[in-house]
């Protein structure tokens, strides 16, 4: 188990950077439509990643892995795939609850990680803690559903 260190603080600022994400783009999903928010994000994201493959110097690496047709290239399309369809699913909940439940009920996809590292990788990544951490997440969303 990594002690806490570095990896914890940017966890943290990461949830508290994705709490005012979420509160943001549910202000925006009232007046622009979804897909200006996820071009923006798109957008956004591409300026960093520019960024960071040019100064880091990662992109000629990468290309030659992806080119060679190993099994990385299958985990991009993949993850890439995975991860528009699931910012398109989050946009539609916000927009059709709010950004409070809609955040609250996504907090369930530790348990779904759990799940896929073991289905597809046959890693166990849970301990006792995280299976009662699981089944907290789940009260949780028990509560915020029937508490409606």
């Amino acid at each position: 188990m990594p002690s806490i260190g570095p990896w914890f603080v940017f966890a943290v600022v990461a949830s508290i950077l994705w709490g005012l994400n979420y509160v943001l783009t549910e202000r925006l999903l009232k007046t622009v439509s979804t897909a200006t928010v996820l071009l923006a994000a798109a957008l956004g994201g591409l300026v960093v990643a520019v960024t960071m493959g040019v100064v880091g110097g990662g992109f000629r690496r990468d290309l030659a892995l992806l080119a060679a047709g190993g099994r990385e290239a299958w985990w991009l399309a993949a993850s890439v795939a995975v991860y528009l369809t699931a910012n398109l699913c989050i946009l539609a909940s916000v927009r059709g609850s709010n950004a409070t439940l809609a955040a609250v009920v996504e907090t369930t996809y530790p348990l779904f990680t759990m799940v896929f590292a073991w289905v597809l990788f046959r890693e166990t990544q849970a301990t006792p803690g995280t299976f009662a951490g699981a089944l907290l997440i789940i009260a949780g969303v028990a509560c915020v559903l029937l508490g409606r």
